[in-house]
């Protein structure tokens, strides 16, 4: 399966140079929703419906306000926390990935890990959104996961860890980490290029219940002003 992922984000072969092709700090964050519902549910269905679009992707765009990164909490309910990644250079226009290809940014493959502190929470596993597929890994330490049709903007979540809260409504924090598997952090960007620290950021937490203490971004899909020089240095 590792094998198979690996392939499809190498299949997208363009003839540009790679340093212009790259992101120059695409940035991951957590968002973090509840439900008294399971979403995955079948006779609920928000996932698969499309009715519940801030797990899988962002209807409102341009994003007005603060990323959705704190959910106050109610017991035994589930919690939903999508992966986001912004700060994008490139919009990816094409569609139809790995062929044609993009024109650059945007990203199609994610590998990293989710812990959890505060609050205990039930683990429930991780959901893959449509269009993407899902690689091995313990999750949820170990995620990997990669687009099957086309490059995506910050807009569309590829994945996300679902929780059910216990009778407690105490603060449960999510962070990103390392990919547990392989101890590193990795984005391909619609180039399949690998994109890894220092130039791929951590840039939030989520928090589920408790009284907010984690300051969620704002307007975290601009990308700040850089230079030629600056996204060379980091290839050097």
């Amino acid at each position: 399966m590792k094998t198979l992922l690996v392939l499809l984000a190498a299949a997208c072969l363009c003839l540009v140079p790679v340093i212009a092709q790259a992101n120059a700090h695409p940035t991951l964050y957590l968002e973090i929703y509840q439900y008294d519902t399971d979403p995955d549910d079948p006779d609920y269905g928000c996932v698969f419906l499309g009715t519940c679009p801030e797990i899988c992707f962002h209807a409102q765009r341009p994003m007005v306000g603060e990323l959705h990164c704190y959910n106050a909490k109610l017991p035994y309910n589930f919690g939903i926390v999508p992966i986001h990644v912004a700060k994008l250079d490139t919009p990816p226009l094409a569609a139809g990935w790995p062929l044609p290809c993009g024109p650059g940014g945007g990203w199609v493959t994610l590998s990293c890990g989710i812990a959890n502190s505060g609050a205990p929470v039930t683990r429930l596993g991780l959901g893959v959104c449509p269009n993407f597929l899902q690689g091995p890994g313990t999750v949820p330490m170990a995620i990997l996961f990669t687009a099957t049709t086309a490059c995506h903007d910050w807009y569309d979540h590829g994945a996300y860890m679902k929780y059910m809260s216990t009778s407690s409504v105490a603060a449960t924090f999510f962070d990103i980490t390392t990919n547990a598997d392989d101890g590193i952090l990795l984005l391909k960007n619609c180039q399949a290029i690998d994109e890894m620290p220092p130039q791929l950021v951590i840039g939030g937490r989520a928090q589920w219940g408790g009284t907010k203490s984690v300051i969620c971004a704002l307007d975290p899909t601009s990308v700040d002003l850089t230079t030629w020089g600056k996204i060379k240095g980091l290839y050097r």
